[in-house]
């Protein structure tokens, strides 16, 4: 191995000049005629330090070389409280754009909260930022999986991006300059938006809403063995036998940075080859930063440590829930195959099966044994998906409460409740979606009740119940109306519904008593439940109000 001068160690993107980047045709160039398109997008996807921030580095200089302007966007930079709501979250996004390109924000000019946030932004950029200059803009969303933390906010920014890239595509949005005889992009036709992400949404969207089954898809793969043979003549590194390079990118699968990290040393003649690749997995080698570094992306991911601990002590691919597996491929640590998934390189397999994991899951387990039993209990009440009472829970809570109620002879009422056509919803996006919809539901039950005494429970599949002691048919109806609404605001996309909104709504029953002695609980539970097959019959998504159990008839409120 020859020795150069002193480099840079390895750490960021790469600068426009640097001799160290290495290209991976013919991704350059398809970005590059991308970004001519007019109302183009590119979707550049890659896990952590693979190489995505250096070339989105050189599409910006790209751009600027053909006159165009260029705005950045990081949603790593927005505080937390920025993603608590749309408007508050679209208003930045409006504003950091504006800022990059140099003007004044003036949203107060377009913004109007009675058209809504979403129409808001779109006259903002096509009536303002597109208008303020006669060249395109490109307008680069970096680290975009940051949102995807936020279902509310992901469900409508990123079917948002989809919009403006389809106005963009419409033939009628072009005109022919009479002076030159050529076409000039306007409106959305003049931003080229570059979207920046480590992994894949798994917020349900429709298909014709998402951003990501749209414009050029560009995967960020592990470099080949010509690009490791040319990074290392860049660092200065020739070896003595061919199957030295072999061993080292076997290592380490192809990974850009950690390729570079090893070459440096190797470079600088700080290390010999051997001594490197025995001592890399190890608290002592010189990835021993970067080892850090992932486990304490780890911390307090429990799920993520136990998923990560069978991956890597397994000789095969190991089938993993979709998310989690996004969620370990977003941060390099494995490499996805279908539905399975291995480590990413044989560094994190040796490093998090013999160091790593080991000294965490046990020190973990030990906590978590001192706590056990007080959780137990807490487990032994919740439903398992949606973190509310189960059936269990509820059969005793609803005994107790009629109990109280025939002592003290006050009202008890209660709410059944059924997703519509829910098994169409499952059918169609899958039962992980329909998971998400159930946590969804429940999150909506859980907010709207109030009283400490109320209880929010899964009845069983798609259908729940709420206990309402002391509380009156009226104001039994005013809640449901309240569920009824909280659902439809989610604004689930339900393609399947035979329902004209296309969304997922509720049917809804409610029965009120005043216990006696001579009656049971499972009266107003049926009461209840006759209710709700009433609202179902009558065409679904409205509420039904039952005072059968003192021979009143159903009333029904759409």
């Amino acid at each position: 191995m020859t020795q150069v001068a002193t480099m840079e160690f390895p750490c960021g993107a790469l600068a426009l000049k640097s001799p160290l980047y290495i290209e991976r045709p013919p991704i350059e160039s398809l970005c590059y005629q991308n970004l001519e398109v007019p109302g183009s997008l590119t979707r550049i996807k890659g896990p952590r330090q693979t190489g995505k921030s250096s070339l989105l580095v050189r599409l910006l200089a790209k751009a600027q070389s053909l006159g165009y302007q260029t705005a950045v966007v990081d949603f790593q930079a927005a505080e937390e409280a920025i993603y608590s709501d749309l408007s508050r979250f679209l208003r930045w996004f409006c504003k950091a754009v504006a800022r990059q390109l140099k003007l004044p924000p003036e949203l107060d000019e377009y913004w109007d909260e009675d058209t809504g946030a979403k129409l808001s932004a779109t006259i903002y950029f096509e009536d303002y930022l597109l208008e303020a200059g006669d060249v395109p803009i490109v307008l680069a969303l970096n680290e975009v999986n940051r949102v995807f933390q936020y279902p509310d906010i992901v469900r409508d920014f990123l079917p948002l991006l989809r919009f403006w890239y389809e106005q963009a595509r419409q033939e009628s949005r072009q005109h022919i300059d009479p002076q030159s005889d050529e076409r000039q992009a306007v409106g959305f036709q003049k931003l080229r938006t570059l979207v920046v992400h480590s992994t894949e949404v798994y917020v349900p969207l429709n298909i014709h809403q998402s951003p990501f089954n749209v414009g050029l898809p560009i995967v960020l793969e592990p470099f080949d063995e010509a690009q490791v043979q040319e990074l290392a003549g860049l660092y200065g590194v020739t070896f003595d036998h061919p199957q030295d390079c072999q061993r080292l990118r076997a290592l380490v699968g192809g990974h850009p940075y950690l390729l570079s990290v090893a070459f440096y040393y190797l470079g600088q003649g700080q290390l010999p080859l051997d001594q490197l690749l025995a001592e890399a997995p190890t608290p002592a080698g010189i990835y021993r930063h970067h080892l850090q570094a992932c486990l304490d992306a780890l911390e307090g991911q429990s799920v993520l440590l136990d998923v990560l601990s069978q991956v890597v002590t397994s000789q095969v691919p190991v089938e993993v829930e979709v998310a989690i597996a996004h969620q370990l491929s977003s941060l390099g640590l494995v490499r996805l195959e279908g539905n399975t998934c291995r480590p990413a390189c044989e560094l994190y397999r040796l490093f998090f099966a013999q160091h790593g994991l080991k000294a965490r899951l046990q020190s973990r387990d030990l906590q978590r044994l001192t706590a056990e039993n007080e959780e137990l209990k807490t487990l032994a009440n919740l439903d398992g998906l949606t973190h509310i009472a189960n059936r269990r829970v509820f059969d005793d809570e609803i005994k107790r409460a009629w109990q109280a109620g025939v002592k003290q002879q006050s009202v008890l009422s209660l709410i059944m409740l059924d997703i519509d056509f829910f098994k169409l919803y499952n059918d169609s996006y899958g039962h992980l979606s329909g998971d998400f919809c159930l946590t969804q539901v429940a999150a909506v039950l859980r907010d709207r009740i109030r009283k400490s005494s109320d209880t929010v429970a899964r009845y069983g599949g798609e259908e729940f119940a709420i206990i309402l002691p002391e509380t009156d048919l009226k104001e039994a109806a005013q809640i449901a109306i309240q569920l009824r609404d909280g659902v439809r605001a989610l604004n689930i996309a339900h393609s399947a519904s035979k329902l004209a909104c296309k969304i997922v709504t509720l049917s809804i029953g409610v029965a009120s008593v005043v216990p006696q002695q001579s009656q049971f609980a499972v009266e107003l539970i049926a009461a209840a439940d006759a209710a709700l097959y009433v609202s179902k019959q009558q065409g679904r998504d409205r509420i039904t109000i039952s005072n059968s159990l003192v021979d009143c008839p159903f009333s029904n409120m759409n």
